[in-house]
């Protein structure tokens, strides 16, 4: 089989609004490829080279166009299927239109990272407003549209049936939920021994209103009051306000509040090794690879009990909390009880291998085969 991949807009020298251009759009589609390749499948990727331009959104935006231009320089009909890694950067849509006027007939698939169809998809609504009718457009246009978890799916189906019955019934045949892979390789490759001198709760989310990190600010002021403990900030602040609140924070506790100002990839892994807990506080999240990268690290991490969160850790219930108030009283425990949050981390490790390449691509190569058969 030979498939056609468009890789999403990647942006490893510098932090980008968007988390998969930083994270999962780099690591989770090299596993992939990587993983496509070991079982026989020729993948050829679409990822032109980024041009000179002023500023990274014209940079993204030329990337994109030059991906679609790259339809018109290949052999299309060369290819087996179209592998669209993120359905918000090119629009399945477009490619479906360029097929029909070149006239060639090729199964499209591609993820759905998030969606305008789940209102605590506040990014989309910031950044994209009004696009709901697009977004749905492009879903329809796909033969398969992947999604990373039962949660995403049920969210979207349920807010797109509310508004038109007969285009959730066509959605619903287009999916297919089959997870994101954690990239496990290059998580072991940097695994190390080192350790952070105190107990260290890490917080490895983009720093965006629905990752709530003012209150995860306040939950880690009451945290470092209270114990001897280290907290790390991985992503760069932007917001002046909660920079504010952070530089506040760092003056009150400067060995151990640590702002990794978005650390490089491999740098991360290894400060997901040494760290020992990771916290979410997020009201939105069809996956959560950070969460899922914390757990194969060996981390106890505390999560709220609502989005995807129930279903990556297979529901339990020891690491759900449903307030600040228990999360905090999980905190203290765990921050006390070092046998238990080794426990509760191995058992999360466990949860976690489920996201592996290994278990992930399989399910990518029975879509393959069922639109091969069709």
């Amino acid at each position: 089989m030979r498939v056609l991949f468009f890789q999403g807009f990647t942006s490893p020298q510098m932090d980008y609004k968007a988390s998969d251009a930083i994270g999962y759009g780099i690591t989770a589609a090299e596993a992939i490829i990587a993983g496509l390749s070991t079982r026989g499948v020729d993948v050829v990727s679409v990822k032109p080279p980024p041009r000179e331009s002023f500023g990274p959104e014209r940079q993204r935006l030329s990337w994109i166009l030059d991906g679609y231009r790259a339809l018109l320089d290949l052999d299309l009909q060369a290819f087996d299927l179209i592998f669209i890694f993120h359905s918000l950067h090119q629009f399945p849509a477009e490619v479906r239109r360029i097929l029909f006027d070149l006239r060639i007939s090729v199964p499209v698939i591609g993820y759905s990272h998030g969606s305008h169809w789940d209102p605590t998809d506040t990014f989309r609504f910031v950044h994209y407003p009004d696009m709901e009718v697009v977004d749905l457009a492009n879903l329809l246009s796909l033969d398969r549209v992947l999604l990373p978890s039962e949660f995403a799916r049920e969210v979207i189906l349920g807010h797109v049936s509310a508004w038109q019955s007969e285009a959730a019934r066509q959605l619903e045949d287009k999916l297919a939920v089959v997870g994101l892979p954690i990239d496990s390789h290059r998580l072991d490759a940097c695994r190390t021994e080192e350790e952070f001198e105190r107990p260290t709760i890490v917080f490895n989310h983009s720093l965006i209103p629905s990752k709530q990190p003012e209150l995860f600010a306040e939950v880690a002021a009451r945290a470092l009051e209270r114990h001897d403990v280290n907290v790390v900030v991985t992503r760069h602040v932007e917001d002046e306000a909660l920079e504010g609140l952070f530089r506040e924070l760092q003056a009150r506790f400067p060995e151990r509040l640590i702002m990794g100002n978005t650390y490089p990839i491999d740098t991360y892994f290894r400060a997901l090794w040494k760290a020992d807990l990771q916290v979410s506080m997020a009201t939105h999240e069809h996956l959560g690879i950070a969460t899922l990268e914390a757990m194969y690290t060996h981390n106890c991490c505390l999560l709220p009990n609502r989005c995807s969160y129930p279903e990556i850790t297979g529901g339990y219930e020891d690491v759900l909390y449903s307030s600040t108030v228990e999360l905090e009283e999980k905190l203290d425990y765990y921050l006390e009880n070092r046998s238990a949050r080794e426990e509760a981390a191995a058992t999360l490790h466990e949860r976690s291998l489920r996201y592996t390449p290994e278990e992930v691509v399989p399910r990518l190569m029975a879509v393959f085969s069922e639109l091969a058969d069709e």
